[in-house]
């Protein structure tokens, strides 16, 4: 019998636990198949087709489940790259080490993403999607209803999560630079994180932050009454939001932007990575980008993003941000599963 010296032979097993499926190669994968070292790190991302036929991985950070676009619908795959880039923003914005930090309330909002037992949207996980370009950049778009029902199993991803907009990969309004991409990934996660999280983790921010239009009294409220005050001092322009009323039922939506604008504006975040010179004139005025502007234009503001968002968000450090974000799509994620 001739020997075969210098040949490795490797096999492949893929192993499915609950609709996830995680592949494992090399010549001791059968005897990894039949020990739990099979089950990936706390936080990886892995192959998972159980969140509809657009995804086939997925990612679980601070209470988030981060769902991720495969080869479909005439679109490449996310790389996963963008994922964990995504993923490392989350950690990023949600730092216990922060000195800022109020860890009984940051603890709070990750129960509350989470949709555990008495949050206020218990039993529904905050989900962030991930995209590959756009919406229409798909044979078949995945955002209107008639595009959800083509993709086999996300309409009942979408029924058991909270969620909001898309974190899109080569968005095509991206001028392939970093400071777009975090601009990119900052915004949406923000707006996930504002509407799902923040609302439920300092005490007394479920009522103070109400944003939906269900509620009658929704004026009332401590985000309302910010935003009305930024309106009404012509801070931000709600003229392109449909009628420009925000008592009517696109008022979640300026809610929801105001808030983002809001945050940027306290970490000067706009005057640094937004275009135009770091302008977003005239949706949010120039004389509001730093924290001694938002308090002499938007006081109700500064106190709102004291009170309920600094306890619990932390800013992330501008050379962090460049450094993971490098035009054509450079840098490294830094990201590591917990």
């Amino acid at each position: 019998m001739k020997l075969l010296l210098g040949v490795v032979i490797v096999l492949a097993v893929s192993v499915t636990v609950v609709g996830t499926t995680w592949l494992y190669t090399g010549s001791q994968a059968l005897a990894q198949a039949a020990s739990s070292a099979d089950i990936p790190p706390k936080g990886a991302l892995v192959l998972d087709d159980s969140n509809g036929a657009w995804f086939d991985r997925s990612l679980e950070v601070r209470g988030i489940q981060l769902v991720v676009a495969g080869a479909v619908g005439g679109q490449p795959a996310v790389p996963d790259i963008w994922a964990e880039k995504t993923a490392q923003m989350i950690k990023l914005l949600i730092d216990p080490t922060a000195p800022t930090a109020d860890k009984a309330a940051q603890d709070r909002m990750i129960e509350t993403l989470a949709g555990v037992p008495g949050t206020w949207h218990q039993g529904h996980q905050a989900g962030q999607r991930i995209g590959y370009g756009s919406g229409d950049g798909y044979k078949t778009n995945p955002l209107p209803d008639r595009g959800v029902r083509h993709y086999k199993g996300y309409q009942a991803w979408l029924d058991r999560t909270v969620h909001d907009d898309m974190v899109w990969y080569m968005n095509p309004d991206s001028l392939f630079k970093g400071d777009d991409d975090i601009v990119e990934i900052m915004e949406h996660l923000l707006h996930t994180l504002h509407l799902f999280g923040v609302r439920g983790a300092v005490e007394g921010s479920v009522e103070a932050l109400t944003w939906d239009d269900e509620s009658a009294d929704f004026r009332t409220k401590e985000l309302w009454l910010a935003m009305k005050e930024a309106i009404d001092s012509k801070i931000f322009s709600v003229l392109d939001y449909g009628d420009g009323n925000p008592e009517g039922h696109l008022a979640p939506l300026m809610m929801k932007e105001y808030m983002y604008l809001l945050n940027f504006s306290m970490w000067s975040f706009g005057k640094e990575f937004w275009d135009n010179g770091g302008s977003l004139a005239p949706e949010w005025s120039d004389k509001a980008r730093t924290p001694n502007d938002v308090l002499k234009h938007n006081p109700l503001g500064h106190k709102l993003f004291l009170t309920y968002f600094d306890p619990v968000l932390t800013m992330p450090s501008v050379q962090t941000l460049r450094s993971m974000f490098k035009d054509n799509d450079g840098g490294k994620s830094g990201y590591i599963a917990d």
